[in-house]
């Protein structure tokens, strides 16, 4: 096996050339297997560098939906001392799409930064070569956890800066970057801006501490922008009284669901009046759901099917994309799922920013970023199972808090912890502004 000639002429050890040869033989080998995965089929010649990306002085990859909501961040806040190309790059159709939206809005409000956004190249060392020499960037920037050995690699052999932005690490990631250091340590991103000192301390056993610094996490940025977002107009308000108990259960998970169906039982039987409104994460669980509210004598309606006001007592099951915030902002208590299965949690921050202090289960590591703080503050409520969950509804069922002084509470939580997008473009603007 030959040695990749992108590594020939760097400081790279012979270890790590040949690591990095055989990482694009293996990707040689399996690119035509990954068109079984239907995911990738969108954006497939762009994937495999058939279209290729154009030149940029920037590029930013942003894996899937949440980075994208981060790079969206990035590139509003962009002061660039004299207009600048950026390439904006997604792994998945939902980054895309959000994206997309941002590169329209970008266009009809900046003159300075142009966008286009292109699906992720394959990370195999010669599809990355090519990628690099078509887009030519003077930075490059890795959102969140993206370490891509032949990204990396290719730029360090071209002498291109590589930074990360919102930085985190877990420890299973950590453990298996541990196997071989040496090996990261010689495609070390130049800087890496880490949004916690825990993080930070989990990358500088990794990388070379002096290049580690920490920052406020930009999803507080993202965050704080849909606090200030005006909810007052709502496309569900003629679908229910205005004297109603709307209990939402937000991104239901399959794992839960007989858990969250004894919480509605329970509900209904201290709340008789109430409605509860169902949003499965995925759609192919609404029929499971229709049998067990038959089998268990619920009245139910399907969301797209109503005509009218919703009766009190009754379970509407969601199955109309894009109103889950509409929902939460009509509610009187709201429940996130992927909490009560070892799931990791689904976003709680949104029921928050409409006025609504949700009610999770004991798992939500995916937000822990968040800090211990907000559930000492009551802006969170986390029980500790369904039972502890249900009677928590049912207490705000009960005892209904405004919406206007829980958004009050979560701005002021909020405020101290922006910044973090400020300081990441301010990383960029000197790369890109050496001078």
């Amino acid at each position: 096996m030959h040695t990749n000639t992108l590594t020939s002429d760097t400081n790279f050890s012979p270890g790590v050339k040949a690591a990095i040869g055989f990482y694009d033989l293996a990707g040689r080998i399996l690119l035509p297997f990954l068109r079984l995965n239907k995911r990738l089929l969108a954006g497939w010649d762009q994937r495999r560098l058939k279209n290729q990306p154009p030149r940029a002085d920037f590029w930013l990859q942003a894996a899937s939906a949440g980075e994208a909501y981060l790079a969206r961040e990035i590139i509003n806040t962009l002061t660039p001392p004299s207009p600048i190309q950026v390439l904006v790059t997604t792994n998945t159709n939902q980054g895309m799409k959000i994206l997309a939206k941002a590169q329209a809005d970008l266009h009809t409000a900046r003159r300075d930064i142009r966008m286009t956004t292109r699906y992720f190249p394959f990370d195999r060392p010669r599809i990355m070569k090519a990628a690099v020499d078509a887009v030519r960037p003077r930075l490059v920037g890795l959102l969140e956890t993206e370490l891509w050995p032949g990204l990396l690699a290719v730029l360090k052999a071209m002498g291109i800066p590589a930074i990360m932005l919102n930085g985190r690490i877990n420890r299973s990631s950590l453990k298996r970057y541990m196997l071989w250091p040496a090996f990261w340590r010689s495609l070390a991103p130049d800087r890496i801006m880490a949004i916690s000192s825990r993080d930070a301390e989990k990358f500088g056993r990794l990388f070379d501490t002096a290049h580690i610094s920490v920052m406020p996490n930009i999803k507080f940025d993202h965050w704080y922008r849909q606090l200030q977002t005006d909810t007052n107009t709502n496309r569900l308000e003629m679908l229910f009284e205005s004297d109603r108990s709307l209990a939402v259960f937000g991104s239901v998970r399959q794992e839960e669901e007989n858990q969250i169906q004894a919480m509605i039982a329970r509900i209904f039987t201290q709340v008789p009046e109430a409605i509860i409104a169902v949003f499965p994460r995925h759609m192919d669980r609404l029929r499971p759901w229709q049998e067990y509210l038959n089998r268990d004598g619920v009245s139910w309606v399907i969301r797209s099917r109503v005509d009218g006001i919703v009766k009190k007592g009754a379970v509407v099951l969601w199955d109309t994309f894009g109103e889950l915030r509409d929902a939460y902002a009509m509610a009187t208590t709201a429940f996130v799922g992927g909490s009560l299965a070892p799931l990791g949690g689904q976003n709680f921050l949104e029921p928050l920013a409409c006025g609504v202090v949700p009610v999770i289960g004991p798992s939500y590591h995916n937000f822990r970023w968040v800090g211990e703080t907000i559930f000492k503050e009551g802006l969170v409520y986390q029980a500790v199972n369904w039972e502890a969950a249900a009677e928590q509804m049912i207490a705000n069922l009960k005892n209904p808090v405004s919406h206007e002084s829980v958004c009050r509470r979560a701005k002021n939580y909020v405020q101290d912890r922006t910044g973090g997008t400020r300081q990441a473009c301010q990383l960029i603007e000197n790369y890109l502004n050496p001078n």
